[in-house]
Formats: structure tokens, sequence, C-alpha cells
């Protein structure tokens, strides 16, 4: 792995108490905003102690999506249940335990979306084969299962009460609807059982997800062991059964710094009381970016109808992954490749925007430069009917701030085909009045970003497309982006399909005439060499002075803007990002506060903002954060 980037891609801490699992949580999930994942309590020497592991989250989530405890009585578990199940809780694990003979209940609790599910906690050991059939009899499979030894009145006891105490073997479960994978769970299995049932499901291509052991009778010198099996993913990956401390501390020294992703802890006790010392069952993968991403893109290609996608990422301005999947044209069988083109759609947005900041530096505009009017750089294009579209200026436009023009069902830019932006400029003066006082509110304009483009040619003496070409995008290595077409017949060569959804027609639109605000063509890679030349990381150099790049990602703070600035949205931690629609194409920029940069377009496209399952744009935006979250060794950067 030398030269690899290796990302640490979760936190593990084991041997809490119980002080030190609260502080760990408080400071883990609410501070840092990782992910507590996995949860056990055990006992050890007597006492109890707990190990948890963190992961990676994106996006925003309320403070309050993610609630754990770590010792709930066993007689109040089922309350502490159907009060989380109030309050829009669903069950993540669940991992029962006993400390002094009491059982007590470690759990984990979202309010995130999944599919239906269900749990119960106290099996009898002796039911789990009835279990796991109904389990599948419903349709579902188990998600969670956690077996622990339960002191208990023996209910075979033929005498007067009380009954002797004795050592009852139990489990809980979480069970989700199907999916469609494949699962299994065997056991419970003594170590070297386990061990063999192992070999013989590895030889199947499964690899454990969970592994729980517990103790076997009453003197607690024997345990047994479960298995919960899925289908592997093509990824390396090493799982123990019944290590001690020692053991289990010096595989996390050894796997962890090479980057394996520990997905469970297992941590359980051999014996009881003062004699009990802890176990560890855990398992690590490693997560490579290629069999990853391609898992990711192939569910996400599926789930959202898209032909054909490609991707590019940087970590700390080096190339670590470019790829195409799918078909960049159906009938012809032809595939993504990362040479094919794509149009981006509003990614042209920060490129404006980014061009227009060292015009500024430069002198030849300002910010505060009126557009209209007798004294704006487009007096040219006529007096605007509506007296206030004169004050607008140039940070209104690039801020989405100018008073109207939006892009809602009268956007202007979808108006007269005929017409060139000049022309249209004119008419949408003479016959649009504003909305708003320009700058007082937010409303995303493409319309005001074609203005720009304009304002760019009255600048620079040179055509929109020329300018950016030579002076932006040349230096960032960039020699093949061009403005689109608007036929399939005007497709470029390399250019990819574009395919419709729900009757749209991605080649009934003036694409080119949306030049400045969604009209460039170009490779994801292309894309993702201008990102990381303005991204304000120290390497490779920026093209557009440090102050300048400040100004344009400082957001406008106006009234529904969401963190918008000039040309980005970004949010509180220095995430950058855009993204794009047109029919029949997607895409996603962003530049993340923890040395990332990556660019992914599609093919295809359906906007239903309502509804996240069917919105190509959530859907890419999530894949890219999962690979994000889900690759934890990249290759040796290469320059872009």
């Amino acid at each position: 792995m030398d030269g690899d980037v290796v990302v640490s891609p979760v936190e593990v801490l084991s041997d809490l108490t119980a002080q030190q699992y609260e502080d760990a949580f408080r400071e883990l999930s609410g501070v840092r905003g990782l992910r507590l994942v996995d949860v056990c309590g055990y006992e050890a020497g007597g006492q109890a102690r707990y190990a948890g592991i963190w992961d990676f989250v994106h996006g925003p989530h309320p403070e309050s999506y993610q609630w754990t405890a770590y010792a709930i009585p066993v007689a109040d578990y089922q309350s502490v249940f159907q009060a989380r199940m109030a309050e829009g809780y669903r069950p993540m694990r669940i991992t029962p335990y006993s400390v002094a003979g009491q059982t007590l209940i470690a759990a984990i609790w979202e309010t995130t979306p999944g599919p239906p599910w269900a749990s119960r906690h106290d099996f009898n050991v002796l039911n789990l084969p009835t279990h796991l059939r109904e389990v599948r009899r419903q349709g579902y499979r188990v998600a969670d299962i956690c077996f622990y030894s339960s002191l208990e009145p023996n209910p075979d006891y033929p005498g007067p009460p009380p009954a002797p105490l004795v050592r009852i073997a139990r489990f809980s479960s979480i069970w989700v609807q199907s999916d469609g994978r494949d699962w299994d769970v065997f056991g419970p299995l003594t170590a070297d059982e386990y061990q063999a049932e192992f070999d013989r499901q590895n030889g199947l291509g499964r690899l454990p997800v969970r592994a729980t052991g517990f103790n076997v009778g009453d003197s607690g010198d024997q345990q047994h062991f479960v298995g919960l099996w899925e289908p592997a993913r093509g990824l390396p990956y090493e799982a123990h059964h019944g290590i001690d401390d020692a053991g289990y501390q010096a595989d996390s020294v050894r796997l962890g710094g090479d980057g394996w992703r520990q997905l469970c802890v297992g941590a359980y006790s051999a014996g009881y009381g003062d004699a009990a010392t802890p176990r560890f069952n855990p398992i690590w993968e490693l997560r490579l970016p290629d069999p990853v991403i391609a898992g990711l893109a192939a569910k996400f290609m599926n789930d959202y109808e898209v032909p054909g996608l490609s991707m590019a990422v940087a970590k700390d301005g080096q190339l670590v992954h470019a790829a195409g999947y799918g078909l960049a044209d159906k009938d012809a069988g032809t595939p993504v490749t990362t040479s094919s083109l794509f149009r981006i759609a509003s990614l042209t947005k920060p490129i404006t925007s980014s061009a227009l900041m060292n015009l500024a530096n430069q002198g030849r505009v300002a910010l505060q430069d009126l557009v209209f009017g007798p004294n704006g750089h487009l007096s040219d294009l006529g007096t605007p009917a509506d007296a206030r579209a004169a004050n607008i200026i140039v940070r209104h436009l690039l801020e989405h701030a100018c008073g109207g023009w939006a892009n809602d069902s009268h956007d202007p830019m979808y108006t007269n085909p005929t017409l060139d932006q000049r022309q249209l400029i004119s008419w949408v003066l003479a016959n649009r009045p504003l909305d708003n006082v320009p700058g007082t509110a937010y409303a995303y304009s493409n319309f005001g970003y074609c203005v720009l483009g304009r304002i760019i040619e009255h600048v620079t003496g040179r055509t929109y497309a020329d300018h950016v070409s030579q002076d932006l995008l040349a230096p960032c290595g960039v020699t093949d982006m061009s403005i689109a077409g608007n036929t399939l017949a005007d497709r470029r060569p390399d250019e990819v399909v574009y395919y419709g959804l729900d009757g749209d027609d991605p080649y009934s639109m003036q694409v080119h005439r949306m030049d400045s605000h969604g009209g460039w063509v170009a490779t994801a890679t292309d894309v993702l060499r201008f990102l990381v030349r303005v991204d304000g990381f120290p390497s490779p150099p920026d093209v557009v002075p440090e102050d300048w790049i400040t100004a344009m990602t400082t957001p406008s703070g106006l009234p529904g803007s969401e963190g918008y600035a000039m040309g980005w949205w970004v949010d509180a931690r220095g995430t950058r990002w855009h993204t794009g629609y047109l029919p029949g194409t997607t895409s996603v920029l962003v530049r993340t506060h923890d040395g990332y940069c990556w660019v992914a377009v599609v093919n295809t496209g359906r906007e239903d903002k309502a509804n996240p399952d069917r919105d190509t744009e959530h859907g890419l935006s999530e894949l890219m954060w999962d690979v994000h979250d889900q690759v934890d060794v990249w290759p040796a950067g290469q320059p872009l």
C-alpha cells in the first residue's frame, strides 16, 4: 500500500466505563458529527464495560436523529421501545448483555428513513429455527441479531417456589423488509464448529456481517457463537471470533493503520462476575475504490433508471479515481468512458462566476457595477420597463438576487426560442417586470447568469465561450470543453446520447443559448481540473486569487438562499457544491471541507423534489457522498 492515500474511516473505542461511554458519545456524535454504528455492553471483572464504533455521516442531520442507551434493564426495554417508536425512531442495533446477573440492553435508534422493520428482544434460543422461518415467510431478512445468557428462574423446576436460578440462552433481533440479498444465520456453535462454518460460508462467497458470542451453562467456562452471513462484496476482509483483549487491540492497530474498516465489535464476556473477561468477535473490511464504487454505481443506476454515468474524484488536489459506468448510447451499445462528453447543465455557474472574479481582480468589472440603464454594462439592450431593474448590479446576478426572472414555470430561458441571448434580454427587459426590489430576496435565476455571460462579452470584446476557454479553462489544463448543441445531430464526437424520463425530450431545448448558465459540454475529469484550481486548497495552485475565491464562496445571507454565495452553495463546514439538471442530464460538483473534490454526470434525469427516491439529482449527490464515506484506501494520486 506504499503511496496509497489511507483515510481514517472510523473511531473505535472499547473498555469504556459508563461515564467514558457517555463522554465519547457526546464528543464523537454531538461535537464531531460522527454516527454511532455499533455498541456493545459486556462484563469485565464484575463491572460493566462498553465498546462502540463511530462512522462518517454526511449531510445535515438534526441533533436528535440518533438516540442511544447502554444500560436499559431488560424489564424496562419494552416501554423504552414503545416510546422510541412513538417519537419516530427505528432500531439499528440491539445488544443484550449481563452484569452481576442482571440482563441489560444497549441499543441504537435513528430517525433515518428505511424499509419496514420489526424487532424482538426475548426469544429463547430454542426458538431460533422457528423465528428464522417466520422472518423469511413475512418477506423480511435479519439485519441484526445478538445472543446472551440470562439468569432466570428455572421454568422446568417441579417443586414449590421459589425456583432456582439457571442460565437460559436468549437472543434479540431486528429484521427489515427483504431487498433480495442472500442471508442466513448459523448457530449456536462451539468455537471449532463456528470455524468450520466460517470456512464453509467463505467457500460459498459469504462473509459474516455480525458475530455474537455468549456463555454456556452456569460456570461460563464455554462459549457458543452465532453468525449472520451475507454475500461478500469482493473486498478483502478479516473476521475473528473469541479473541481476548490483547489480541483484539493488536489486530486493531495492525489493520486500522492500513485503512481497514471495523464493521462490528462483537464484544461479550467469557465467564461471570469477578471472573468475567472480555472477548471479541470483530469483523474488518478493506474498502478499495473500484469494487466499492462499482457496487454503489450499479445500485444507483438501477434505482434511478440511469443509462450512463461518469465520475472523477480528487484527494488533496490529485486525481484518485476516474471511471465511466453504463452506456453512452443504448442503441449502439457504446460504453461510457473517461473521454465521454456530457452536458454539465448548471455546473456552468461556478465557471461563469470564477471568470467574473478574475475580471474583477483585473479591475475590468466591479461587483457593484450597474448592469442595465444608461450607466450599465448592457445599456444598449434597452431601458427596463420596470424601473427597479436599472438598479441591478453584477453582485445581484451572481447571488440570484436580481429581484425576479426565476427558474420556475415562467423561466425566460425557456421562452422565445428564435431569439439569441441579447435579443432575449431585450425582450425580457421590455416585457417581464421584477417580483422584488433587487438585492432583497433570493430567487435562483438561469436568466441572471445568461446576463452575466453578456457582461463578460461586453468587458472582454470576445464571445463568452472564447474568453472562458482561453483565460480560465486553458490555465486549468482544460482544452476540450465547448458549448453544447441543441439537437441529436449536433452531438460532438464522444458525446453521450441523452435520454429523457417521464416524456421529457432532451433535444427540444435551446441549450446553445444557455451558454453561461448551463451550456458547457465536458468530461467529468475536465470539470474536475477546473474545480481543483478554484478550491482554495494549497495544491495545485488556484487560477482565481485567494481573496476572490473567498468573496465568491461567502454566502449572501439572503432569506431563502440556503447558503448560496456567488455560483456556489456553501455549508457551515466549508463544503462547496453545485448541481445541475436539464432533461436528459444531471450533474454534481463538490469541494468538501476535508480535501476532496469530485464531479459526476449522467445522461438522464428526473426532477421530483418531493420524492427523493425518484429525483436523480438527489440520488447522484447521495451516490458521491457514499463514495466519500465508504472508500477508505485510495490509490496514489495523479496530477490533474
